[in-house]
């Protein structure tokens, strides 16, 4: 029983580790922007893709200003779109 216990306990908090740690990425740099869709955007620096950013809650389009409220950024961290603050719900870098 104390086998099993123990391996549920290893199992539960490495797993959990994995789901805890946010992708993030420094966008101190970003030069551009570019809309996949209303609810996405992938961030350049110097030409190059380096972040999709994915935010629910907001709709983005074309003309929307786009800035971000610190240089690390986070899933659930803050951007403003056009005048609205806006939830990263996931960040992926590239």
């Amino acid at each position: 029983m104390r086998k099993f216990a123990f391996l549920v306990f290893v199992l539960f908090f490495g797993l959990s580790g994995t789901v805890v740690w946010a992708d993030c990425a420094d966008l101190s740099d970003v030069t551009n922007w570019s809309d996949i869709d209303t609810h996405r955007i992938v961030m350049y620096r110097n030409n190059k893709a380096i972040a999709v950013l994915e935010i629910p809650f907001c709709k983005i389009l074309k003309s929307s200003d786009i800035r971000l409220v610190k240089d690390i950024v986070c899933n659930w961290d803050k951007i403003i779109v056009s005048g609205a603050i806006c939830d990263v719900r996931k960040l992926e870098k590239l």
